[in-house]
């Protein structure tokens, strides 16, 4: 086996339109994959250490087989799961090298854009593509190793639309349904500067879900019921019931307790400078809201939003890609 030099590898990052934390307990969630990618470049070195680097702040050389030699308390979501997806990436070709790792984000990170999940997709195609090729399948089912060290228990929605791309219904009965939908609205992203750990909410959810069961299912209902209507409106490309049926979806988030004042303010300002609906979207407690906009409320909601990183973004529909 003669493994090549260099390998690169990006994959796109994520917003969840319906369904998030639901889609923990078996309800249907609905994701898209934004324009904005997470880029991975592997060399092969001639020892067993692994070292990284990053436009995110995180870098180091560390002991390949050894997740406990991050140091940094504050990096070791990111790099942890770095060091696991190249570890079994390697594993499948019995490959014994060390490795230089670049990699390169076009969104921040811990703002529920699925940047851990791109990480390690990006990471696990790139590495595996020096010694030779796994399928999306593969690379998709590995990645939930490396997501387990971030987020406890990930439902593998995020791990899905991060691999494959596009629209997607996704419940972890059935798994990921690719909807082909020649959808082109668009979403301004705008991320309130709030980190969050998603871990901890999902845990602060699973705790109120066995301290009120009652609640809870009425608010799992309601979602699996909004996430129904809100397919019927994406088919139809009605966007202003789309938009509705988003900010309905926010609502029943503040009541689950996720949100919190800075995601309500950001999605208020949308909704008042015209976008069709807007809501938080990933785990909630600090993050991202999206907007659905037109073309007249983009300018509106972009320009009122100028103190905060905001983008507009589309559906990218290429998922993973190798570029050897």
């Amino acid at each position: 086996m003669n493994p090549i030099k260099r390998a690169r590898a990006s994959a796109p990052g994520k917003v969840i339109l319906f369904g998030e934390h639901f889609v923990v307990y078996g309800k249907p969630a609905i994701l898209a994959s934004i324009d904005k990618r997470v880029y991975v470049d592997a060399v092969a070195r001639n020892d067993d250490k692994v070292a990284i680097k990053s436009n995110m702040g995180f870098k180091g050389t560390f002991n390949k087989h050894d997740l406990e030699s991050v140091k940094e308390k504050k990096f070791r979501s990111l790099v942890q799961p770095v060091l696991a997806a190249a570890n079994d990436a390697m594993q499948e070709f019995d490959a014994s090298t060390g490795l230089d790792l670049s990699i390169r984000a076009e969104f921040p990170h811990a703002v529920g854009l699925g940047s851990s999940a791109a990480i390690s997709i990006a990471t696990i195609a790139a590495v595996s593509s020096l010694f030779g090729k796994l399928s999306r399948q593969k690379i998709c089912d590995m990645s939930l190793d490396a997501e387990k060290i971030v987020h406890n228990n990930p439902s593998g929605a995020d791990s899905a639309i991060c691999t494959y791309g596009g629209l997607m219904l996704f419940d972890k009965r059935r798994g990921a349904r690719p909807m082909n939908s020649k959808t082109d609205m668009h979403l301004i992203v705008v991320d309130s500067g709030v980190k969050r750990i998603t871990g901890k909410l999902v845990s602060s959810v699973k705790k109120l879900r066995e301290g009120n069961a009652e609640l809870f299912d009425g608010l799992a209902s309601m979602s699996n019921n909004i996430t129904s209507q809100a397919l019927e409106a994406i088919k139809s490309r009605d966007y202003a019931e789309l938009g509705s049926l988003m900010t309905l979806n926010h609502s029943l988030l503040r009541r689950l307790g996720v949100s919190r004042n800075v995601l309500d303010k950001l999605v208020d300002i949308a909704l008042r400078n015209g976008a069709f609906g807007a809501k938080m979207t990933g785990a909630g407690g600090g993050g991202c809201i999206i907007a659905l906009v037109n073309e007249s409320s983009k300018r509106k909601v972009l320009r009122e939003m100028k103190n905060y990183n905001a983008f507009v973004s589309r559906v990218e529909h290429k998922g993973v890609i190798v570029e050897n």
